[in-house]
């Protein structure tokens, strides 16, 4: 599961009077990674898609435009016969396509019919205002005619141009509507005039009589449109009831028959032969080469291709897979495991020849997400909600792959809700945090050595009272730092073993090992010199102590292979060492934050509660909005933390990503059947 599934360089090669068996043959196996072939040369050129490629081609875009236009949704679960489904396809598709033609083509003429009578009522507006019969304000020839908006009153700057005028004017929004007439040879000063002082010209509404009667003409004919549309509408949403099992069946059987017709458009052929260069998993090898000599009647000939020995001269383990860098991913991982691997999958699929970390992930983020919000309430509503949703939104994959993960996630808040003792900021634990105490001294008898004292006191100072401990926020606080530690030394092991395999031993030493010494030395100097910063109790310090000098000298040895391997610019790194782990006490302080919000809600809750009625009715409403607020954020701040400390604080240390990934030339079927 660390690792992606090994997988075979596999060529299949054939005469061309079984290409056709053998591309459904690969499609039906639906295991084989098609490679393009591209490098054309003297013998072998690019082969050329089946004769029926361009005829499926033609009826998947009708088809996918009739879906497109219907809104056909695929929420629904049906198998239908190949030859039905193609049988349909010839005898409904032609008709289909012409009646939705039809009904699109009167939709549209509808709604543009609709939106010139919106147009037509806005520009009526202002002739409301001025409440002059529309037919008298234009078509004059010795009169030239101003209708239009003003900011101000217009009367006195046409005055001052003509005495010979006719103004009507009306508020309008935040000026006048005016309606000007003057004679034709004033009509150039009076344009000058009229423009200087922001005249704005209604767009002419050719229409005759008074515009109240013409408004509620425009809302009649726009009330009998919409009716007419409605109906449009009705008969396409019947349109798509009575065709959306013949829509998605059709277009899963044309996509099916595309992809194979355009097959060839992959591979290498001449005159009379194909070959055809792709990728297997290794353990699916053999069943595939038998498959397919029975389908074809042994008359292809599958063979492995193996790297070229001189070419990768390290026959080492850790380089075995080194050649197959170009191969495709396919995950190594079981599907209890597939939710939570799409995350991987949105920050990069692993490359071929590195760590896969589906597995610590899967282990990690539920974790982290329950210990930040580590609330048995809230963990409950998640649970529930998680799978109402996803029984609500079965047909949809993506919806699927989230509940799951949140239902992964809320099963681990409930079990951290138990061991913090809190119920929706309700502390129900006796003593402290955690809510029971760590007998100490705690020991461990280990065969002929004896019994052994867990160094407790050196983790978490302090906190030992009457033989037993008691956690609280300051221990909580350096186990976080503990965990990171944890996490980023695992970081570091996996990077070691990438540039192992990818570039050998010496680099990995230099590049990964040297961070690894720096790490532990760095922890193993702090884990003696903590205890000494927070009590006095402890003994002083002392410079020749073993972990001291132990975590001294690891600390230097990195240190310079740090320099041996990235130079001097590594140096300016290491203090990014300490952020990464300080990074991980976002853990507590995230969680902390949500059980302040969480107890502040019940505080108001209960003060509000005890002012009487109305108090008890207020109460209620903060109690819920509080709360549901607080979920809110307790859905979102623990899953961007988590994946946060996994992206930069994990991933960083050892994971690239960027591998190919496994396509094999196939389809799922949900709608059809052979």
């Amino acid at each position: 599961m660390l690792e992606p599934q090994r997988m075979d360089r596999v060529l299949i090669v054939g005469t061309k009077d079984v290409m056709e068996s053998t591309i459904n043959t690969l499609h039906d196996l639906d295991v084989f990674h098609v490679e393009d072939y591209t490098a054309e040369g003297e013998y072998f050129k690019i082969g050329k898609p089946l004769k029926a490629a361009t005829s499926l081609s033609e009826k998947l875009l009708k088809l996918r435009s009739i879906s497109s236009y219907l809104g056909t949704k695929s929420n629904i679960q049906f198998k239908e016969k190949r030859e039905k489904v193609a049988s349909d396809i010839e005898k409904d598709l032609g008709p289909l396509e012409a009646s939705l033609t039809s009904k699109m083509n009167e939709k549209s003429a509808l709604e543009t019919g609709i939106k010139d009578i919106a147009h037509k009522e806005d520009i009526l507006k202002p002739y409301e205002a001025l409440g002059l019969p529309l037919e008298l304000l234009y078509g004059y020839e010795n009169v030239a005619a101003y209708v239009g908006t003003v900011p101000k009153d217009i009367e006195p700057v046409v005055k001052a141009v003509t005495g010979d005028y006719e103004l009507f004017s009306a508020p309008y929004e935040k000026g006048y509507t005016i309606a000007l007439f003057v004679p034709r040879d004033a009509a150039p000063k009076v344009s000058e005039s009229l423009f200087k002082n922001d005249f704005i010209e209604i767009e002419p509404l050719h229409e005759k009589g008074q515009p109240l009667e013409i408004k509620k003409a425009l809302e009649i004919r726009k009330a009998e449109l919409k009716s007419k549309l409605e109906a449009v509408n009705k008969d396409i949403e019947e349109m798509n009831k009575q065709y959306s099992k013949f829509i998605l069946a059709s277009e899963e059987l044309l996509a099916i028959d595309t992809q194979k017709a355009e097959a060839p458009l992959k591979f290498a052929t001449s005159d009379n032969a194909f070959i055809v260069d792709g990728w297997v998993p290794v353990n699916e090898f053999e069943s595939f080469k038998q498959k397919m000599l029975k389908a074809t009647g042994d008359r292809v000939h599958v063979t492995r291709v193996e790297p070229e020995p001189e070419a990768y001269p390290r026959e080492t383990e850790a380089h075995a897979v080194h050649h197959e860098v170009d191969a495709p991913v396919k995950y190594a991982n079981p599907k209890f495991m597939y939710s939570l691997q799409a995350f991987i999958d949105l920050y990069a699929r692993p490359r071929y020849d590195e760590i896969d970390p589906t597995l610590i992930f899967f282990i990690m983020f539920p974790l982290f997400y329950g210990f930040i919000l580590g609330d048995i309430g809230y963990g409950l509503i998640l649970l529930i909600g998680g799978f109402a949703v996803k029984r609500m939104l079965k047909y949809s994959p993506g919806f699927q792959i989230l509940t799951t993960a949140l239902i992964i996630c809320s099963v681990s808040s409930i079990v951290f809700g138990f061991i913090f003792g809190e119920f929706m900021g309700f502390n129900m634990a006796k003593e402290g945090i955690l809510g029971f105490t760590l007998p100490y001294p705690h020991t461990i008898n280990i065969g002929p050595i004896g019994p052994f004292s867990l160094p407790l006191e050196r983790l978490f100072p302090g906190g030992f009272e009457h033989g037993s401990y008691v956690f609280g926020i300051k221990d909580l606080l350096v186990f976080t730092c503990l965990v990171g530690v944890a996490q980023i030394l695992l970081g570091y092991i996996f990077g070691f073993r990438n540039e192992y395999v990818q570039h050998g031993l010496k680099t990995a030493i230099l590049h990964k090992g040297s961070w690894m010494l720096i790490l532990l030395g760095g922890v193993s100097a702090v884990w003696y010199v903590f205890p000494l910063m927070i009590t006095q109790s402890l003994p002083t310090f002392n410079v020749m102590d073993p972990l001291f000098l132990a975590g001294a000298a690891m600390f230097i040895g990195g240190f310079v292979l740090l320099i041996m391997g990235e130079g001097a610019t590594g140096i300016l790194e290491v203090p990014g060492l300490m952020t990464n782990i300080l990074s991980y006490t976002r853990l507590l302080a995230v969680g902390m934050s949500s059980v302040g919000i969480a107890f502040a809600v019940n505080t108001m809750t209960a003060m509000l509660a005890a002012s009487g009625i109305i108090g008890l009715i207020v109460a209620v409403i903060v109690f819920v909005i509080g709360h549901t607020v607080n979920l809110v954020l307790g859905i979102i701040a623990p899953g961007l933390h988590a994946l946060r400390l996994h992206y930069v604080e994990f991933f960083m240390k050892f994971y690239k990503g960027g591998g190919k990934i496994y396509d094999p030339f196939g389809y799922m079927r949900k709608y059809t059947e052979d």
